[in-house]
């Protein structure tokens, strides 16, 4: 079993911190146009919530009672202690993290939606990374290799080593090290590593330093466009504001289907939440926007992350995802 240690000690946290309570910025209040409602939402700067960032500029929350008040972290782990606290409503992650808390017992619930893979070889939200003068041709040559990821045990890692299986090479020969992205760009470029796996916008920044792509990881897991990220809040939450939860997921699915229309105005909120260069912003790769979580997305990220030692026994489906109504 591959390390889970920052992954326990946020479950620890939050586990402590549902037994202390927390109050919440609803108050359990219905929200309508005329009696709006502050919802606190917890946000990771990335591409993938730009669809929020839209929406709430497309009046899509606000004609629902809802004003969004947004917080922002570095990863989606560091979300999970106020959601299950009810300090935060909701909170975005990928779909791994949200695996990795449900696995160890905390009482998260998806509600909706956050971004999908893109399905198309070599154009996708994650990929692997060499210069373009390594002798690396596939995954299965980074057997013995040194390749960064930004976070040690999640799900970047695990594509890593998804790639490398489906290379028929041993994933557990490559030496995954921990990098924020800025640096192992830069690392990249100088040899210090000799592969990145990457995410956007870093992917662009990266192709634009005589790089090159060896593996589409999300599609050694499935041909089709997958579920990657996703918006959570806590069972508690859910039970306590029913109605508050389906009024926010019908402005987050709303938003979701007008940001996969409308991809330069997606672009365009780039900017305004994140540091970000006006070029690569019209060059990066966009993940897709769907409101539908299908089954067999979840399902293969189950298979896949208990594969790889990040959760140790199935979670199904239903038990994720919230059915999506107040009854």
């Amino acid at each position: 079993m591959r390390r889970r240690t920052a992954l326990a000690a946020a479950a620890g946290l939050a586990l402590s911190l549902t037994a202390c309570g927390g109050g919440e910025s609803s108050g359990g209040q219905d929200p309508s146009s005329k009696t709006p409602v502050t919802v606190q939402a917890g946000f990771i700067p990335v591409i993938d919530v730009a669809a929020l960032y839209l929406g709430e500029k497309q009046g899509f929350f606000s004609e629902r009672g809802i004003k969004l008040d947004i917080k922002t972290a570095q990863g989606g782990a560091a979300l999970v202690p106020p959601v299950v606290s009810g300090q935060y409503q909701f909170a975005f992650s990928n779909i791994v993290s949200v695996l990795s808390a449900r696995g160890q017992g905390l009482p998260l619930k998806v509600i909706a939606s956050g971004s999908n893979s893109t399905g198309t070889e070599g154009k996708d939200v994650t990929m692997i990374r060499v210069p373009k003068d390594s002798p690396i041709r596939s995954a299965a040559d980074l057997e013995g290799k040194k390749v960064s990821v930004n976070t040690l045990n999640n799900l970047l890692q695990m594509l890593g080593e998804v790639a490398v299986d489906a290379d028929r090479a041993d994933p557990d020969k490559v030496q995954f090290v921990e990098l924020p992205f800025p640096d192992a760009v830069t690392a990249l470029g100088k040899g210090d590593i000799d592969a990145m796996v990457t995410a956007e916008p870093f992917d662009t920044i990266a192709a634009d330093k005589d790089t090159r792509v060896i593996a589409s990881p999300y599609l050694d897991m499935a041909k089709s466009s997958l579920t990657t990220s996703v918006y959570f809040t806590s069972e508690a939450q859910l039970k306590k504001n029913p109605k508050l939860f389906t009024a926010l997921k019908a402005a987050i699915d709303e938003s979701l289907a007008y940001a996969e229309a409308h991809p330069r105005e997606t672009r365009a909120q780039l900017s305004s939440f994140m540091k970000i260069d006006a070029g690569v912003a019209q060059k990066v790769t966009l993940p897709t926007f769907a409101p539908a979580i299908e089954q067999s997305s979840v399902e293969t990220f189950v298979k896949t992350a208990r594969a790889h030692g990040l959760i140790d026994k199935d979670i199904s489906y239903d038990d994720l995802v919230w059915s999506g109504t107040a009854g």
